[in-house]
């Protein structure tokens, strides 16, 4: 039992006089404690996503351990008990270490701020340990999403009057002895919503035969054919259920009918025989086939009907339970054929009908920004509004529920509730409202997992809208989720929602943060008045939240713009068209100028070195700042640094955590870096760019034995040699480099990276890789590296500056590339010569081999001006059959090539003795033909 389980005490002594500048991220953080949580669901952060999504959310297990590091002073003891903690949340852990925390600080409690709050993970992980934490976002989307995480969970609410629908709801078995006051009362607050949409919507949700509401609905925008003038449905897929030959299940699927001028559904058993009218056209983009007459209409015939207003909603089929009961979610679904008066109330909602709410309209009519078709897709198809998204009958429903989320709070209130309370419950309210919005739009789809031979699985399930993170999905078949039971439902998202909610109240302490929206460019705090601020930046150009998160924005301001008014009340009735999201003010690189402020490279430079200089004013000067950051371009990472730098910081450590990959759920960057940093030291002296070339490559060099003692990933030591380089780089006002000019900041994380993999002293068969020219180092590095994955584009960049290569002839000549990123070329290339790396000339001796033999594998060693038996070349033909499986062609090749060494390396001799027609550069055709 180690010492953080048994609570064994080892609180060290700290003088409240000592200057606490040193942190135990100095000098150690936990990295694989981090990647192994991460892993976990209690690490992931999943749960906490349950309770209100948000973009790029940062993994409990990375937060936590930032906010530890940064606090904890740089004891050795500490170790163990964050290592606790990180990796599975040990109370005794966490209440051992934030009496650490609190005797550091001489007694007192620290204040943390994140400058860049989103949802509030940070600050949650900082109220956890009792310090007064505090979180500012830019946004009133993250504002409302932090306080429902890391404020209002931890407030004690047991004094407040019982909400009025409490009596019929406990009769109902909704009250769970022993559960917080928050969740209880959430729980029946969803109900008592839902109970009220289901009376106020019944008329456009007709019960099934049996007296049960059906979980969901297909449907399909259809348009007019150009030839034959026929309104036919834009369908991409006719499965609805895969076949599973394990239950014997045969799937079903939609049969497209034609009759006359008109077309229904029929759903049959079975996988689909007939084809989908909206399909891939290859290179040319998605076309449309007419389902009448056969025409096609490419793509920007099929959106320029949208912007026409051509389109039409069409119901197709009806998504039920087999079996009957309450609770089905094991039960399998199934789909039907629509009936008559289920199509007529489909179609009937008037989601204009519903009464407006203090100025504001009650669907939608806020306009999608132009030129932002790449952020919300169906803008691109000619919805120019927010409330266009849904078709008519979901945009009732979301009013309808904004009206009785705004109804419960005035009832609640008038009840003996405070203000205060109701509001927190109606925010609980709003944030599944925010979950449900996830699965209503024209791009929320039917998913059918499986495969149609029956060899897997086949469950059936609601896509959600925001399947890259970083934009609002867009397709003409769409699923829209009923008002019974089921996925994507309020009862259902109630449920999922709820039990998380439950479990993150489990055993929360601590001291509620403090939420507040804010400009991270102009702090509403004091100078010198924080202890430590630790912050996730927004990531360069991966993400523009402002934007994605507008859809939730403007429904939110529908629900709580007179419950929250600090956050959603903002110009009502002031201006012609009520307004977005703040954008001006977005520290993002924005990939489309659509008016404001331009938001280029430059923007987000300096708008984040003004948010860290801000960050650098309201710290103490013995405080630190710590960043998470998480990108593959090396112009980010570029960006990011610099703006530390022009802020007056330091880098004094970088490490590496596998924080967000897509095993979590939660965000799709592999490796994000933790880096602590504290304020540049005064009159700091001028060196010369080769003094600092020298300390960066011995500070890294002197790194690396110690992360390789730590078991630090070689990769990984790659991302934790920036913060090295950094603190070494940061010692000096100014570089200079022999013609007085000063160093660039890239030079320093380009060599950083080198001096990481100088260390590990890589050799090819006893022969040092320095030795090797430069395209071979690359490949052979990078062969070590990532092996046959593939890698994005940035960190492919990353890659070539470590040997000042140009990227665009490795692109070509080493890489190929896909909508994924790079990988490493294997095939042979399509000639060689003397110019040849190499790395291309064993590629081509593999292609040699497979082609011709040993007399074609001999010509090519003797084109590319390869001595017979090169050292080099035959060390690097061995690296590649090591690292290569076995099984791979070129492994193979290359293998067989190694046995017959003597013989090629004869034959390669006579060659390059015999006169040979244009020597320079040979094909591979040519040298079929010569051996032949």
């Amino acid at each position: 039992m180690n010492t953080a389980e048994s609570g064994a005490s080892v609180t060290p002594t700290v003088n409240a006089a000592e200057d606490v500048r040193t942190r135990l991220i100095d000098t150690w953080f936990p990295c694989a404690a981090v990647d192994e949580a991460c892993t976990t669901p209690a690490g992931s952060g999943r749960n906490e996503k349950a309770i209100f999504p948000w973009f790029a959310s940062r993994p409990i297990a990375q937060a936590r351990a930032a906010v530890l590091t940064t606090l904890l002073p740089a004891d050795e003891r500490m170790r163990v008990h964050v290592e606790s903690a990180v990796r599975n949340g040990n109370r005794v852990a966490l209440d051992l270490l934030a009496e650490v925390v609190k005797e550091n600080y001489g007694g007192r409690e620290p204040v943390v701020l994140d400058i860049f709050s989103g949802r509030g993970i940070l600050p949650l992980e900082a109220a956890r340990l009792g310090v007064t934490s505090v979180g500012t976002d830019l946004s009133p989307v993250a504002t409302l999403a932090g306080r429902l995480l890391a404020d209002w969970p931890l407030r004690d609410w047991r004094s407040e009057a019982r909400i009025p629908f409490e009596k019929e709801l406990v009769e109902d078995g909704l009250r769970v002895e022993g559960e917080p006051r928050l969740v209880a009362d959430a729980r029946m607050l969803h109900a008592e919503i839902g109970r009220r949409i289901q009376s106020k919507l019944a008329d456009y949700y007709p019960q099934d035969h049996r007296g049960q509401l059906p979980w969901g609905y297909l449907w399909a925008v259809s348009m007019p054919c150009d030839h034959c003038r026929r309104q036919f449905p834009l369908l991409g897929s006719l499965t609805l259920r895969h076949p599973y030959s394990k239950t014997s299940d045969v799937g079903q699927s939609m049969e497209l009918i034609v009759e006359g001028d008109t077309w229904r559904v029929e759903v049959v058993d079975g996988p689909a025989t007939g084809q989908p009218t909206y399909t891939s056209a290859g290179k040319k983009g998605k076309s449309a086939r007419c389902l009448f007459c056969g025409h096609i209409h490419s793509l920007d015939t099929v959106k320029a009907k949208g912007f026409a207003g051509q389109y039409q909603d069409e119901p197709l089929v009806a998504a039920d339970f087999e079996g009957l009961g309450v609770k089905r979610t094991d039960t399998k679904k199934v789909f039907r054929v629509l009936r008559d008066d289920e199509i007529k109330a489909a179609l009937e909602g008037e989601p204009g009908k519903l009464p407006s709410n203090n100025g504001l309209s009650a669907i939608p009519d806020e306009e999608i920004p132009s030129g932002n078709a790449h952020t919300v897709q169906a803008s691109g198809h000619g919805y120019t509004s927010y409330g266009q998204l849904m078709n008519d009958r979901q945009s009732l429903l979301f009013g309808t529920l904004a009206h009785e989320i705004r109804s419960c709070f005035e009832e609640m209130t008038q009840s003996g509730v405070s203000k205060e309370y109701a509001g927190v419950l109606s925010s609980l309210a709003s944030g599944t409202m925010v979950r449900a919005l996830r699965y209503a739009t024209r791009g929320a789809i039917l998913r059918a997992h499986g495969k149609p031979d029956g060899s897997k699985q086949n469950r059936v399930q609601i896509d959600h809208i925001f399947r890259n993170e970083a934009s609002l999905a867009f397709q003409f078949d769409y699923f829209e989720a009923g008002i019974g039971n089921g996925p994507g439902t309020w009862a259902g998202l109630t449920e999922t929602g709820i039990a998380p909610l439950a479990a993150h109240l489990r055993g929360l302490s601590g001291k509620p943060a403090r939420i507040r929206r804010a400009n991270a460019m102009s702090l509403p705090y004091r100078d010198g008045s924080v202890d430590a601020v630790v912050c996730d930046p927004p990531y360069y150009d991966m993400i523009e939240y402002a934007d994605a998160s507008d859809f939730y924005y403007v429904w939110l301001r529908r629900a709580l713009m007179t419950i929250q008014p600090d956050l959603f009340s903002e110009d009502v009735g002031t201006v012609v068209a009520p307004r977005l999201q703040n954008k001006d003010d977005e520290i993002i690189v924005r990939r489309v100028f659509n008016g404001g402020v331009k938001h280029d490279r430059d923007f987000y430079e300096k708008s984040l070195a003004q948010a860290f200089s801000e960050a650098r004013r309201v710290l103490r000067p013995d405080g630190h700042l710590v960043v998470v950051f998480g990108h593959s371009d090396p112009e980010a990472w570029k960006r990011l640094l610099a703006a530390l730098h022009a802020a007056g910081f330091v880098v004094t450590s970088s490490w590496p955590s596998r924080s967000e990959s897509t095993n979590t759920g939660v965000a799709s960057i592999k490796v994000t870096v933790t880096s602590g940093c504290r304020v540049a030291p005064q009159n700091r002296p001028v060196a010369t760019a080769a003094q600092v070339d020298r300390e960066v490559t011995e500070a890294v060099r002197s790194a690396v034995r110690e992360w390789e003692r730590d078991g630090l990933a070689f990769t990984d030591q790659l991302m934790a040699s920036i913060g090295r380089g950094m603190e070494v780089y940061g010692r000096y006002s100014k570089i200079l480099k022999p013609d007085g000019t000063e160093a660039e900041l890239d030079r320093y994380l380009t060599l950083s990276r080198v001096a990481v993999r100088d260390a590990m002293a890589l050799k090819l068969d006893e022969l040092p890789l320095e030795t090797f020219d430069k395209r071979t180092r690359f490949a052979v590095f990078w062969q070590r590296l990532n092996g046959l994955t593939t890698v994005p584009k940035g960190e492919a960049r990353f890659l070539t500056q470590a040997d000042s290569l140009n990227f665009e002839e490795v692109r070509t000549r080493l890489l190929t590339e896909s909508n994924r990123g790079f990988k490493l070329r294997f095939d042979p290339p399509e000639s060689v010569s003397a110019d040849s790396s190499t790395f291309e000339v064993a590629r081509a001796m593999a292609g040699a081999w497979n082609e011709g033999g040993t007399e074609t594998v001999a010509g090519v060693i003797a084109t590319a001006e390869f001595a017979a038996n090169d050292p080099h070349l035959w060390a690097v033909v061995g690296e590649m059959v090591t690292q290569l499986p076995a099984s791979d062609k070129v492994a193979k090749a290359l293998t067989a090539i190694q046995r017959n060494a003597n013989a090629i390396s004869s034959l390669a001799q006579r060659v390059a003795e015999t006169s040979i027609p244009d020597s320079t550069q040979l094909t591979f055709a040519h040298l079929l033909e010569e051996s032949s």
